[in-house]
Order: structure tokens, then sequence, then C-alpha cells
């Protein structure tokens, strides 16, 4: 009976997990369908909480072998030590393969656990109490040394869920792909950068012409769930100054008239972007598209007026008011390339266009960008 009871189990399990359903199974019942309550991982690690139609039950580990909820997660009951001592709990199982990764969630801290070739169960603590030198990282490097894909990315992951999950998926089909890593760097730029009207007849006769202007920063690039998107955000800052002048003629009084716009500009820029970096090993195109916040340091203008006479130049002030708000706000986009130097450092270099209005709308002067960047992580 029991070897039929298993049989069933082993062809009804499959359905279930493509179908998402919730399940539990113990040493003498399979129960597929049953409602499983989620508690969170520190609760779900000691209970697996089941509601039936006379209330709700809750099995401890040493009852239940396995349980799955109906987003797909699946607990397993493991021996595991626990305060020092020996206790069953049940693990979140990460990854199943060749290398299976596990993680327990405690009221002492979070834990994963690896177990290979289904007959070798090891906790992967972030650090060795015995050999205060040795760390996950080197353990890593011994479990997977079987693939040589795996050298360099056993030097980047972080003791994670995500992270450690995609190099155990990575080794268990000895993928040779980037890993990903939060990366951030130093970076420099140039740029030409315009003043623009935000209403036609402004500043008559002004033709704003582009600056150049230097741009120190650093960056942070965080990958989004260990795809090949992530979260690059810049902090940086610029320096400008305009100078224009207009000319004009005036025939009624035989004498020329100029206008002359000055401004100055010293801005922290934060623009925010969604990157996607193409899998590539050692040369990566990339995209960027987002938003930019800028703040104004210094934001002044002035409109001056000269009429140029025979003898003397009478130059007045027109309006001395700032016509660039203190905040600017505006979109940003780029593509660029990253090169590879080692496991940990590339450089990449990276064209980017921003486009910035100023707020609210008193103010007239808006900005356009054209930037090019290059950069390292550290």
């Amino acid at each position: 009976m029991r070897k039929v009871l298993s049989f069933l189990v082993f062809c009804l399990l499959p359905f279930s997990f493509y179908g998402q359903t919730s399940y539990f199974i113990t040493d003498s019942i399979s129960s597929i369908g049953s409602t499983i309550i989620d508690n969170g991982n520190r609760s779900n690690a000691q209970f697996c909480t089941v509601e039936t139609i006379n209330g709700t039950v809750q099995y401890t580990a040493n009852r239940v072998k396995e349980y799955g909820l109906k987003d797909g997660r699946v607990y397993i009951s493991k021996n595991i030590h626990v305060s020092d001592s020996l206790q069953k709990v049940f693990l979140l199982q990460l990854v199943k393969g060749k290398l299976s990764l596990y993680y327990y969630s405690g009221k002492t801290g979070n834990t994963f656990f690896w177990e290979k070739d289904s007959n070798k169960f090891f906790e992967l603590p972030k650090k060795h109490k015995d050999y205060s030198k040795m760390n996950f990282r080197d353990d890593l490097t011994f479990l997977t040394s079987d693939c040589e894909n795996m050298r360099n990315a056993t030097k980047l992951v972080s003791y994670n869920i995500k992270s450690l999950s995609e190099l155990v998926r990575n080794y268990n089909d000895c993928k040779l792909v980037p890993f990903k890593y939060l990366r951030y760097g130093i970076l420099f730029g140039l740029g030409l950068n315009r003043l623009e009207t935000s209403t036609e007849n402004s500043i008559t006769g002004v033709d704003f012409k582009y600056v150049g202007s230097i741009l120190p920063g650093l960056f942070i690039d965080c990958p989004i769930n260990m795809s090949d998107f992530s979260l690059h955000a810049d902090l940086n800052f610029t320096k400008s100054g305009y100078s224009y002048n207009s000319e004009s003629y005036n025939d009624n009084l035989s004498l020329n008239q100029n206008i002359i716009f000055l401004a100055n500009t010293s801005s922290i820029n934060l623009p925010v972007l969604l990157r996607y970096t193409f899998p590539y090993m050692h040369i990566k195109p990339f995209l960027n598209v987002g938003l930019i916040y800028t703040y104004n340091i210094i934001n002044s203008t002035a409109i001056y007026a000269s009429t140029i006479y025979p003898t003397y130049i009478e130059t007045s002030a027109i309006n001395k008011t700032s016509l660039i708000s203190k905040s600017q706000f505006g979109f940003s986009c780029g593509a660029g390339i990253e090169y590879k130097l080692n496991n940990k450092h590339a450089v990449f270099i990276e064209l980017r266009y921003n486009k910035l209005h100023s707020s609210p709308s008193d103010y007239i002067l808006n900005k356009t960008e054209f930037q090019i960047i290059t950069g390292i992580n550290i």
C-alpha cells in the first residue's frame, strides 16, 4: 500500500507544481489542493499551517516532510543546529538540482544550507567561526570547482537569496554568463548644454548657443532580480556660465541697440535610470532611460539693454529676476559600452541626452544637455 501511495504522489506532484496548487506530504498521506496559509518565512519555518473546515491546524516539521504554497514556494523538513541544539525545521527550497540551496529564517538570524548529490547536507555560514579568514565565498568556490565557468562568479556573489540562487542555478547548468552584482564607482564627463525659452517672445532676439561644462560625480548600479535590467543612479555636479548678445539697429534714432543676457548655474544632478545591459561577457552595450532631477545651487540671470550713442554707451538693467527655477525636472536617455577589466572592475563610456524643465511656470528658461560620460566601478 505504501508503494502505491508513493507512486500516486510521484505522479500527482508535477501536476500540482504546474498548476501552482498548495500541498503537504507526511509519512502516511499527501494532501494536494489544501489551503495552506502563508505566515511569512519565519513562521513558515516552524509550522505548516493548514486551513480546514474545522479550523486552522498547525503541523510541525516532525509531522510534515514537505509542503508547497500556491505561489510555487516549497518548504522541506530538515534537521539543523539551532541555538546549539539539533531541531527539525522547514527550509525554503530556493534551488533544486545537482546542487540544491535552502534558506532558513530564524529568531537569531537567516542562514543558507546546501545539499549536493542528495547525500551531503551542510550549512553555508556567512563567515566561519573557527576559521575567521574563510567565508561563504570560499565554500562556494570549493563546491563549484568542477565547473570552471563559476570561478569568477563566486568572487562576486552576495549573501542573499537572489544572488546565491542565481549562482547555484548557473552552476547546475555550468553556464558562462555575466554575474550580476551591486556596483558603485566614480564618473567624469564633458557636457554641452544650452538654455531654452518656454515662450517664443520672452527674450527677443537672443540666440541661445551651447556652452561646455565638466561633470564629476558618483554612480551606483543595482541589478533588478538578477536580470539584465538594473537601476542606475548618478550624483554629479555641473557648473555653467552663459553670455549672449543680441544686436539691432534703430532706424528712427540711427543707433545700435543691444540686448545682453547673462546667466550662471551651479547644479547638483540626480538622474535615476532603468538600464538594460546586453548579456555579453567582456564588451557589453547598454541602454539607459529614466528621470532626472536638478537642484540649482546658483541660478542667477540678468538681462541688460545698451544703446550705443556717438560719444557714449548707455546701459540699463531690464530684468535681474532669475528666470531659472531652483529645482528642475526632466527625462534622460543614453547609450554606451562597458568593458570588463577583471573579475570586479569595469569601465564604461556613455552618450547621454537630458531635457530639463523649470518649475513652476513663472520661470521661463529650460535646459537641454548632451553629455559624454566615462566611469569605473570601485
